[in-house]
């Protein structure tokens, strides 16, 4: 959970495993759910993130309490995606349903309304209607949960969306529910990101419940209730606008073309890397209880290989999962990395005070680039940040370490650049040695006057440089030093 001011909980997906409920008919047995929670703190209603987290957003639902239900993915559940993908399931859990039997067994009085209708070619006047009756049914309630998404209609294969909005009638639904002042919890279900943008900061909490299959009713209302305790983590960034998004500017294309423009750039690494601010980050995620992470230590094993420790623990008062995340940070070798890069993350379960210490390897490959020119993974030698992170934007603590990595020389040519040739591990030093012994004591003073000249010219080729500085450098000691190139890199 971050804590940025007036900020917000996140969602996360989660995969919640539930036995048997005595409330329940028996046949419905030990199922496994999947489902996200993202839930909002409201600035006079949590203040600092550690309280507990059952105080959050109005969630868990109190026994007890008035529920209003709205929104007609409640009853008709969107479950799956569309076109080929279609299989026939052999139930359906509503939502609403599911909520009933468990509303039932706490004493809670739910009522419902459709709100709005998944019919596009609906009449103005049903729409209004359909609407008020949510808005007076949520008005009586303690609480209001709004069931909205993407139908078939607006998601499927064969087609690209055009926007991250949800439908105009479900964004005016939610904004005329909040605005009852009855605090509202809104479940998503739909296959890729939408926006929340125009109505995130009036409501208590975001379910994003993404297309959990048929038993995707149930899911939702354990989550809803506390029966589960919601433990997994945004595995993509909710951004705040498309634009923001790396591939805006390149897709669909044009004529026919797609240039993928982005490179490693793609999602959490490019808004991490570019600093664009996002509504809930990648690797985000909300619990009923708190997490504590210290402790943190990375031990280097070899050239390549470094094992990362460190200790959890459960500051809450249930018991829950918690994924440990790390990443790895580096300005290290000749290509341009991301800012940050998940390399290793480990889900452990912990109860209400338990402390537990956890290890992660980050092998080779954890470091490694992929270079163009010797067609492989490569860790270049240098410095690593190992960073164990609550998700891709906020880093808990950092450690760095030194790799040996691998002794890779290249070998150069009259195109290699001035840059490639000074800093050649072998050739370097002796072309900046002989360049300053021939030097004449007027060039000498200019260069130690000005000791970032050569900065201005490493990207030109050798070849050019040689006619830029009229022969600086004779040909033939040129062509020895490339011979030199040729050899093994020495021993570290």
């Amino acid at each position: 959970m971050s804590d940025h001011g007036d900020a917000v909980g996140d969602s996360r997906r989660r995969l919640c495993a539930a036995g048997p409920r005595p409330d329940r008919a028996p046949a419905r047995g030990d199922r496994r759910r999947r489902c996200r929670r993202s839930s909002r703190r409201r600035p006079t209603g949590c203040g600092r993130l550690g309280r507990a987290a059952e105080d959050i957003g109005g969630l868990p639902l109190a026994a007890g309490s008035s529920i209003a239900v709205v929104g007609a993915f409640a009853t008709a559940p969107r479950y799956q995606g569309g076109g080929s993908s279609h299989i026939k399931p052999t139930r359906v859990d509503a939502a609403l349903d599911e909520i009933r039997v468990l509303g039932e067994a706490r004493d809670c009085r739910v009522t419902a309304a459709s709100g709005f209708s998944l019919d596009v070619d609906a009449p103005a006047s049903d729409v209004e209607t359909l609407r008020a009756e949510a808005v007076a049914v949520a008005a009586a309630a303690d609480v209001a949960i709004v069931f909205a998404g993407l139908s078939d209609r607006e998601e499927s294969e064969g087609f690209d969306r055009e926007t991250l909005l949800l439908p105009e009638a479900q964004v005016a639904l939610i904004r005329a529910v909040t605005a009852t002042g009855t605090p509202t919890v809104v479940v998503l279900s739909n296959g890729g990101v939408v926006s929340l943008e125009g109505w995130h900061d009036d409501v208590a909490s975001i379910v994003e419940a993404w297309l959990l299959g048929q038993a995707g009713g149930g899911a939702i209302a354990d989550v809803l209730f506390g029966v589960v305790n919601p433990s997994g983590h945004l595995a993509e960034t909710i951004p705040l606008r498309l634009e923001d998004n790396p591939s805006w500017l390149n897709f669909p294309g044009e004529q026919g073309h797609v240039r993928y423009g982005e490179g490693v750039f793609v999602g959490y690494r490019h808004y991490t890397t570019a600093g664009v601010p996002v509504r809930y980050p990648f690797g985000h995620g909300l619990s009923y209880t708190t997490f504590r992470t210290d402790a943190v230590e990375a031990q280097v094993e070899g050239d390549d290989a470094v094992t990362v420790g460190v200790t959890v623990t459960n500051t809450g008062e249930r018991s829950g999962k918690h994924v440990v995340q790390v990443y790895v940070s580096t300005a290290t070798g000749p290509v341009r990395r991301p800012l940050r890069e998940l390399r290793a993350f480990e889900k452990v379960t912990l109860e209400p005070g338990e402390t537990r210490r956890v290890e992660l390897r980050l092998d080779r490959r954890a470091f490694a680039y992929w270079d163009i020119e010797v067609g492989d993974w490569v860790v270049p030698a240098g410095a690593y940040t190992v960073q164990v992170c609550t998700d891709a934007s906020t880093v808990v603590s950092e450690q760095t370490v030194t790799l040996t990595g691998d002794s890779l020389v290249r070998e150069l040519t009259m195109e290699s650049t001035v840059g490639d040739w000074f800093g050649h591990p072998i050739v370097g030093p002796q072309l900046m040695a002989g360049l300053t012994a021939s030097m004449t004591a007027e060039q000498a003073e200019q260069a130690q006057q000005n000791p970032d000249g050569l900065k201005m010219v490493e990207s030109m080729p050798m070849q050019q440089f040689l006619v830029f500085t009229n022969g600086a450098i004779p040909v033939e000691a040129l062509e020895q030093l490339i011979g030199l190139s040729k050899l093994p890199a020495p021993a570290a």
